[in-house]
């Protein structure tokens, strides 16, 4: 081969990602959900996914890899090409507590991925039935310190988002809660229904339709103001904790090596999908708010969000039951 023809294919190889970066997407984007169909993360992968593929003119599927507290999917993702078609929902806060209980993870949380766009936020609530003579988070608070390790809770399992916001409530007021696992925030909250536990901490999506019912009364909510889901109902910082914090989230994620202009294409189209009123309303049914957010701001955001509920996990020495 000439000196002439092999500069040609060197140029040629040097153009190939960025040609490849330009015709974005060829095909079908794929984006991994780690838990079941049919829940909140599952649904909300699902109303984007369905708009972002008018705005890519690709189809956007969404293929479910659940367990091991969504660690088998982050792990899928964080192996598979990064090229922008195959994306991970990531939840910060379980993606940071995984990465503290799970000691030999075949990723590391943070530089295994870059953010590519928050989707949506809802607060953890804490619900008792309505019968319950708790008519406040204080008044659980003073239950567990008249009768330490003995009011129980549900949760959607050890060393979920749940399960770690109730813990830090309790070591911030002194109080030990008892924690009984569920598997799944469904299940936590109808045990809170039947007064199976004391109460329940579990996100909107699941709180929302017994709350509506008159079958779960919420007494207070994770995030640093008022939830526009609980019109009246105090926030855990005004409640009892002051300064607390700690909403769920929900947003997507791909391989770190991904093209900035992949990422940056990705993010665009999300939130275009987010500004429609349709998304935004199908995304409120199930108990989200729409929170557009830039691919740099949601790549620090999550960065931030891993190593704080980490810090958590190590702090309170939580560990897998």
């Amino acid at each position: 081969m000439t000196t002439r023809a092999l500069l040609l294919a060197l140029l040629a190889l040097l153009a190939a990602p960025a040609a490849a970066q330009d015709d974005f997407p060829s095909r079908a984007v794929r984006i991994v959900v780690g838990f079941p169909p049919g829940g909140s993360t599952d649904v909300s992968s699902r109303i984007v996914a369905e708009q972002m593929a008018k705005d890519l003119k690709q189809p956007v599927i969404v293929e479910n890899k659940p367990g091991a507290a969504s660690t088998i999917a982050a792990a899928f993702v964080a192996a598979a090409p990064a090229d922008g078609y195959t994306l991970l929902n990531v939840g910060p806060g379980t993606h940071g507590t995984t990465a503290a209980l799970y000691k030999q993870l075949p990723y590391d949380a943070i530089r295994s991925f870059v953010g590519v766009g928050m989707i949506a936020t809802q607060p953890f609530v804490v619900v008792v039935a309505t019968e319950s003579p708790a008519k406040s988070l204080r008044d659980l608070i003073d239950a567990a310190k008249a009768r330490p390790g003995q009011v129980p809770y549900g949760s959607t399992g050890s060393g979920g988002g749940p399960n770690l916001v109730t813990e830090v409530v309790a070591a911030a007021a002194g109080v030990k809660f008892l924690h009984v696992p569920f598997k799944g925030a469904a299940p936590a909250a109808a045990a809170a229904v039947a007064s199976q536990v004391e109460f329940a901490m579990v996100d909107a999506s699941a709180a929302l339709p017994f709350v509506a019912g008159g079958k779960l009364r919420a007494l207070a909510v994770s995030t640093p103001q008022r939830s526009e889901l609980f019109a009246g109902v105090p926030t855990i910082a005004e409640a009892a904790v002051p300064g607390f914090s700690y909403p769920s989230s929900v947003g997507l994620a791909a391989p770190a090596a991904t093209p900035r202009e992949v990422v940056l294409k990705i993010n665009a189209a999300l939130n275009r999908a987010l500004a429609e009123p349709a998304v935004r309303e199908r995304l409120r049914g199930i108990g989200l708010i729409a929170a557009p957010m830039g691919a740099e701001e949601f790549n620090a955001f999550l960065g931030d969000e891993v190593r704080k509920y980490a810090k958590v996990v190590r702090d309170l020495g939580l560990k897998l039951d």
